[in-house]
């Protein structure tokens, strides 16, 4: 299990961190725009990632349907959760909704498929790229309805929805996926080249909101909902694999993956729709320093 943990702390944690350390230097020296960094991730980058990645995954449908339908129940379950523990925690309405979404939103893509490629090698793999897939859609469906707590009509959650680039590349990218259709190469190569630069924008661009921010953690809030995604998502989690007929693996992977930290994402929507960038920021890199040691004690736990 040592050798475990050091993987993903070496292999993973470490170099999302100097990442976005990276980012919080740069900031505090050449003091660039973060929005329009944030715009370039929202509308660029992030696009080119899905589209590519989606088209371009070979999923078993018919093995994975339990997979998919219980990571749509069980972040509907953790937004609820992660709600209600926030408003009895007495936070505002500010910070609400960004630690439901914590609560419900894992680190899926850069710090849960390394991870899960770790712990139980390349097989299983497929049930993560679905479970990031589903979340990447139901965050996108989600968050500009949550953000607007009421304020906004339902035609002003659908222009919402339809004004951001990333639904269409969900669907595009299935599309092209459902239909065994290759993206022309003289249009892969620079979406690709763009879409993997994602990864790397998003971690400097949460170490500029931390530097912006002047490292003004607000303790409260952050610890409730590092709390909720750490602690509350896995327990409940473990609750529901274990009640459901899954297999020994799958029951595994589902339990380790939701260990993973809040989802960069999170940071790059605060910044999108002005709602705590510094809350935002501080969660995904307090959680992604604290995930490791959840990580290590779920597969001791699974493998006990």
């Amino acid at each position: 299990m040592l050798a475990i943990l050091q993987d993903v702390v070496v292999g993973i944690t470490l170099p999302i961190v100097l990442l976005a350390l990276g980012g919080y230097g740069l900031q505090k020296h050449l003091r660039f725009d973060v929005a329009t960094l944030n715009r370039l991730l929202v509308y660029g980058a992030f696009p080119c990632f899905i589209i590519v990645t989606l088209a371009e995954a070979r999923i078993p449908l018919s093995q994975v349907q339990g997979t998919a339908l219980f990571t749509v129940v069980q972040f509907g379950v953790l937004l609820a959760v992660g709600w209600w523990a926030a408003r009895a925690a007495g936070l505002g309405d500010e910070g609400r909704p960004l630690v439901a979404l914590a609560c419900a939103f894992p680190n899926g893509g850069n710090f849960g498929i390394p991870l899960i490629e770790l712990a139980f090698g390349g097989d299983l793999v497929t049930h993560q790229v679905v479970i990031v897939s589903i979340h990447t859609v139901l965050l996108l469906l989600v968050v500009p309805l949550v953000y607007a707590q009421g304020r906004t009509s339902v035609l002003g959650h659908a222009k919402a929805l339809v004004e951001t680039p990333m639904l269409p590349a969900v669907a595009i990218g299935l599309g092209l996926n459902a239909l065994d259709w290759s993206i022309p190469e003289v249009l892969r190569t620079p979406m690709h080249t763009f879409g993997k630069a994602y990864v790397g924008l998003a971690l400097v661009s949460l170490g500029a909101q931390l530097a912006r921010s002047g490292l003004r953690i607000p303790a409260r809030e952050t610890a409730t909902a590092v709390g909720l995604r750490l602690l509350a998502a896995p327990l409940l989690t473990a609750a529901a694999v274990f009640l459901l007929p899954f297999p020994a693996e799958l029951r595994a992977l589902l339990l380790v993956s939701t260990c993973a930290p809040a989802g960069i994402l999170l940071a790059i929507f605060a910044v999108e729709y002005q709602a705590k960038e510094e809350l935002a920021s501080a969660i995904v890199f307090v959680s992604t320093l604290l995930a490791p040691l959840v990580v290590t004690a779920a597969l001791v736990a699974v493998r006990l």
